[in-house]
């Protein structure tokens, strides 16, 4: 079959991922070898070492050298079905969260952050920006950023409720950069971006520009994951 929509690599990608929601590749299988799925799909070597490259950023499969890739056995948020971890309910109640509590943060910040939070912060986006450059997700960096703002904020409150929902937090941080990354609607660039104007109006002790470009991250979070789980 032959491939002329998009670029290539992006292509098969999706074919692949299509074959995963269909059922036809399963949570384990080990995906045919970079000759055969050039020959299958008409397409050169390259654009299948890209496509597996991307779905490997994705999470969505696991190239183990010398042996092959392989379909992970715990799919993304985007692409789970029976085994489904967080439902569309989860995600809204979740954002709700964090909207409350993480713009009200960024305002207490304002006011509160010391030279030593600041460096917390600064110390999370130095780590964002390394996955930037190594073309990562860099979802544990995103949640130490956002983490390092409450504890600013000198409320133990505020750190523990976000702490109690750690997990879920990550995960759909992993999620929203996995779906950006693929789309390309949004760069991992400009995700730091967004987290370095954030950090810059705190450091300005501007709270109307902090609480502005932390709601309106949110905001766009919320819209990308809420699209996948209609």
């Amino acid at each position: 079959m032959g491939i002329s929509r998009k670029k290539i690599y992006e292509e098969i990608a999706d074919l692949i991922m299509q074959d995963i929601k269909d059922g036809v590749l399963n949570p384990g299988d080990q995906l045919p070898s970079i000759t055969r799925m050039a020959e299958h799909y008409q397409v050169s070597s390259a654009s299948i070492r890209e496509a597996l490259n991307t779905l490997s950023v994705m999470d969505v499969i696991e190239v183990k050298h010398g042996q092959g890739s392989y379909i992970k056995e715990r799919m993304p948020l985007g692409f789970e079905h029976e085994f489904q971890i967080i439902t569309r309910k989860d995600i809204e109640n979740l954002l709700d969260l964090r909207k409350i509590i993480e713009v009200g943060c960024v305002e207490l910040a304002c006011s509160h952050a010391d030279e030593e939070d600041l460096g917390r912060m600064q110390d999370a986006l130095g780590k964002m920006r390394t996955a930037v450059m190594n073309n990562e997700l860099g979802e544990q960096a995103d949640y130490e950023f956002h983490m390092a703002i409450a504890q600013s904020t000198g409320n133990q409150m505020l750190v523990d409720l976000l702490g109690d929902v750690s997990e879920k937090m990550l995960e759909t941080m992993k999620e929203t950069r996995r779906i950006w990354l693929y789309e390309e609607k949004k760069s991992i660039q400009k995700i730091f971006d967004e987290h370095q104007a954030i950090y810059r109006a705190i450091a300005e002790k501007d709270s109307g520009n902090a609480t502005g470009a932390m709601m309106r991250h949110l905001e766009e979070v919320a819209t990308v994951l809420l699209k996948q789980h209609k």
